[in-house]
């Protein structure tokens, strides 16, 4: 396994990360303590989670897999979405409140499910336009002194978003975010438009999700072959919204040009990424 700093921060991270979405949901306490430990033999060092993951036992799941090895792992979790269960009981998600005693609570209760005093990266999961954000960026400042928070991030930002935090934190000499969250795969680029420049520039490390665009870069759906039994394109509409011809041919392209050397079209997706410029870890959601 590879490490690199996360940014300008201290951290070593395993450049192949735990996306922890699923744990709790899809993936079952020893199921989960099976991949998070097959994980860190393998050198991955490296837990994302957040308080909605999992339908909120995510972080629970985590805390129990990690007890006796907490030192041996980077635990990064977030603060700023809530869960939102639609009429037709669709699960979603809606903007939380970035205010002082909201982020106190919401961080907390994340401590006591992940069984820890402290996490290594704590990341604000979307941007909250009624609160000021000098409030967000003072309270996760002052979790950094009291020694919650090893460093802070943020996910879901717009360049102008994160030029507004990373100005607000120059101008008061608190922490600024050393990590940026995004969705970044072969098949969704957007943010090598400005997020990546504007990274880089700060030298912030880039955290990539979706990495293989839901299970779709791994070649596993495929041009008039029925969708694979209990896979994401069968259960969500949203990633059977994506399977066009047009992105089944790519995939298709990308998969035949793998494995004439040897390799699968996912590896592909993986390696791309960490030879972008700026990536630091490249997440993989698991069942």
């Amino acid at each position: 396994m590879k490490y690199r700093p996360l940014g300008c921060s201290s951290l070593q991270a395993s450049v192949l990360g735990i996306g922890a979405l699923h744990f709790g949901v899809y993936v079952d306490q020893k199921m989960t303590t099976r991949l998070i430990r097959r994980g860190l033999d393998l050198g991955i060092n490296f837990i994302d989670t957040a308080p909605l993951y999992g339908q909120g036992n995510s972080e629970t799941f985590v805390g129990n897999a990690i007890q006796g090895r907490r030192h041996d792992f980077l635990i990064t979790t977030k603060v700023g979405l809530n869960p939102k269960i639609g009429p037709d009981g669709s699960f979603g998600v809606s903007v939380a409140s970035l205010k002082a005693d909201v982020i106190r609570t919401s961080l907390d209760k994340s401590l006591r499910a992940l069984g820890t005093d402290y996490v290594d990266l704590f990341q604000v999961h979307a941007f909250d336009p009624s609160t000021p954000v000098e409030e967000t960026l003072e309270t996760l400042d002052d979790l950094v002194q009291e020694g919650k928070v090893r460093h802070i991030g943020c996910s879901n930002y717009d360049e102008a978003e994160f030029s507004l935090a990373a100005n607000a934190a120059e101008k008061h000499g608190w922490r600024r975010f050393v990590a940026f969250q995004v969705y970044y795969n072969l098949l969704e680029r957007r943010a090598e438009q400005h997020i990546v420049p504007a990274c880089q520039a700060a030298r912030v490390g880039i955290i990539c999700n979706r990495a293989l665009a839901c299970g779709i870069l791994t070649g596993k759906y495929k041009r008039d072959e029925p969708l694979p039994q209990e896979s994401r394109g069968i259960m969500s509409t949203r990633v059977r919204r994506r399977l066009s011809e047009e992105v089944l041919d790519l995939v298709a392209v990308l998969d035949g040009f793998a494995r004439k050397r040897g390799h699968s079209s996912a590896e592909l997706a993986v390696a791309w990424l960490l030879a972008r410029p700026g990536v630091s870890v490249v997440l993989a959601g698991m069942r």
